[in-house]
């Protein structure tokens, strides 16, 4: 499983050479002792350099001359007698705080990392978990947000196995919270049962099947073979007739809770060949405006026609004591 920050990215040799030289001069100052003593002093502004000097435990050419770096710089400046931070300052100091806090909690950050590659807990499991974890840490909270929050975060996964394909979505449709939309080419019983238990526990669940699985004998006695699905699926249909719908799908694929995103690859002859899971908000949006527009166009029929045709095979199975 790879997984991709999505960081704000900075360009280096697209930045303005003045911002970079500054940016590099407030390192610079910053790395003596000095100066940061005399700029966490000055939170509350300094009204007596004397004063400053004792409790910092300065000499007056030390004090003055690291200080004046700090005035140059618009770090600080002098209002009347007092010096303060400026706008520039006051950020600086809140960014410096939160800088410490997330040092402070550096092993916090190596568990989350540890969490996540761990490939043990869901998406939402993960969200619970920062939360859990940043809950007493401001400068954490507000770094996990912009670094890992759901709508930036974006997890690819590679499937070369149908049963791990088939075993890794019934788990997430299993767990959504809000919506599952599942466009497919195949017709697997395990995923139906999944997806009629999300309806039933009210999940908003749409699908769309392709023509050719609604009258194909092999499905057809699939479902006869499972009565309790079978039984599921009526009762699903019984309440809400125009859950699934069918169309000509090019390939298959799935979003759910608009976050989590399946697709397939398919071979030339139309078997399963590789699928991707991917976690990414701005790719399920594009998968949902694509689900919808075939939906748009789909039919209902052929589902009814298909649905007829199993009631009718279902009861002359169980008139001849089969079911």
């Amino acid at each position: 499983m790879e997984i991709k920050y999505k960081r704000n990215k900075i360009e280096l040799n697209d930045a303005d050479e003045n911002i970079v030289q500054f940016g590099l001069d407030l390192f610079n100052i910053f790395s003596n002792q000095d100066t940061l003593k005399i700029f966490l002093y000055a939170e509350d502004g300094i009204e007596s350099s004397k004063r400053a000097m004792k409790e910092l435990r300065l000499t007056p050419k030390r004090y003055y001359s690291r200080l004046g770096e700090l005035v140059k710089m618009g770090i600080l400046e002098k209002d009347g007698k007092i010096y303060r931070y400026t706008p520039l300052g006051q950020a600086l100091y809140q960014l410096g705080y939160y800088f410490y806090d997330i040092l402070k909690n550096k092993d916090k950050l190596r568990f989350i990392g540890e969490v996540i590659t761990s490939n043990v807990l869901k998406p939402y499991e993960i969200k619970k978990v920062m939360d859990i974890v940043s809950e007493d840490s401001e400068g954490l909270e507000i770094v996990l947000k912009s670094l890992i929050n759901r709508d930036r975060i974006e997890i690819v996964e590679k499937i070369d196995d149908y049963e791990e394909l088939v075993n890794k979505l019934v788990s997430d449709i299993d767990s959504a919270q809000k919506s599952v939309y599942l466009a497919s080419r195949y017709l697997d019983l395990r995923v139906v049962e999944a997806s009629c238990k999300a309806q039933k526990r009210g999940i908003d669940m749409k699908g769309l099947l392709s023509k050719e699985l609604l009258f194909n004998k092999i499905n057809l006695i699939k479902f006869l073979l499972f009565p309790t699905i079978l039984k599921l699926v009526f009762e699903i249909f019984s309440t809400n007739d125009h859950l699934v719908r069918e169309y000509d799908i090019p390939y298959s694929f799935c979003i759910i809770d608009e976050l989590i995103c399946y697709f397939e690859l398919p071979s030339i002859d139309g078997d399963f060949s590789i699928a991707f899971r991917v976690i990414d908000k701005k790719l399920a949006r594009k998968f949902n405006k694509i689900f919808f527009n075939l939906w748009d166009k789909s039919d209902i029929k052929g589902v009814f026609d298909f649905l007829n045709i199993l009631k009718r095979k279902g009861q002359d199975a169980y008139k001849e004591g089969e079911l």
